[in-house]
């Protein structure tokens, strides 16, 4: 089974009402609510971005609806966490001005941190091309979030 990674993009308010609502999982994974894919690159994303030092990193945020209620597949970093508008708008702006291949350079160290996929060679000319394309995507995602003024969650499942 593969554990593949989604951010999805909503307004404050929607947050909030999910979060009360307890129906978040079903709303956010639904159709309704724009999405991006992150497939099986979700966490190496998440460590090139952590190890250039990205202040608010986009595959992450605080715990959503809360601790106890987050959902995800319970691998480290794979529970669904949120990011305020303003927090969106930070991680945009990294994102835009950070290309992939300042990231890049971080990927060897990939392949000894445990991260999942276990089986991916992060350093594979292969590997690096889709990174650098679901990185692309997460870069027009939060350009769209960010001048939208929303929230976004993130979850691997």
């Amino acid at each position: 089974m593969s554990v593949l990674g989604d951010v999805a993009m909503v307004s404050a308010a929607e947050l909030d009402t999910l979060r009360s609502e307890g129906n978040a999982y079903s709303y956010l994974s639904g159709t309704e609510v724009p999405k991006v894919d992150l497939d099986r690159y979700w966490d190496g994303l998440r460590f090139v971005m952590d190890a250039i030092g990205f202040p608010v990193n986009p595959i992450g945020g605080r715990p959503y609806p809360d601790e106890r209620s987050a959902w995800g597949h319970g691998m480290p970093n794979s529970d669904s966490c949120a990011l305020a508008p303003d927090e969106v708008r930070q991680a945009a702006a990294s994102l835009v001005a950070t290309p992939f291949t300042a990231l890049e350079i971080h990927l060897p160290a990939a392949n000894v941190a445990g991260l999942y996929p276990g089986n991916y060679d992060w350093t594979s000319l292969a590997t690096r091309t889709n990174a650098g394309h679901y990185y692309g995507t997460l870069v027009a995602f939060f350009q769209e979030a960010a001048a939208a003024r929303h929230c976004t969650v993130f979850w691997a499942a």
